[in-house]
């Protein structure tokens, strides 16, 4: 009887407690540090404040075309991005895999004329993930085909295309 109460016991604890949610997920970064002078757009991974929840979860992700780097969003994703306001320098993000942080990247608004030396995307238009505004305007080594996220993303959507 003893060992079946500590059984419910353990098992209610570790559903009651806070849900380590999996997959893909992107943050707003609260606090972040610059510390490349000649890169604008750079921050230090290592001091980095996220949000307390992610702007966007898998379940508001329909589709990751990985050899386009393009992210198609379910509806619930197209209404949490179409409530967001953007300024024209961008929001600073961050992607997620499994709680652990792939990359930083830039939400850029659709009519800014700045430039972008990192990763970025127009998250109201198309949110397609690039790197370099414009393509030549770049710092450093593009993040974005990190191998751990292409293992997750052919497995989690199956790609209409062949990906080496």
């Amino acid at each position: 009887m003893r060992k079946l109460i500590c059984f419910i016991v353990l098992v209610s604890f570790g559903f009651s407690g806070h849900s380590q949610k999996s997959g893909i997920e992107i943050y707003f970064l609260q606090k972040y540090q610059n510390t490349e002078p000649k890169c604008c757009y750079c921050f230090d991974e290592k001091k980095l404040v996220f949000s307390d929840k992610p702007i966007l979860e898998e379940n508001d992700i329909d589709y990751f075309d990985w050899k386009k780097q393009k992210i198609t969003l379910s509806k619930t994703g197209k209404n949490k991005i179409s409530k967001l306001k953007i300024a024209l320098s961008g929001i600073p993000v961050v992607m997620v895999l499994n709680n652990k942080l792939i990359y930083g990247f830039w939400f850029w608004n659709n009519f800014s004329s700045f430039g972008c030396d990192r990763v970025y995307t127009y998250p109201k238009k198309d949110f397609k993930i690039k790197f370099g505004l414009p393509s030549n305007n770049i710092f450093g080594v593009d993040p974005r085909f990190n191998p751990e996220l292409k293992k997750y993303i052919l497995k989690k959507f199956p790609q209409h295309y062949s990906v080496d």
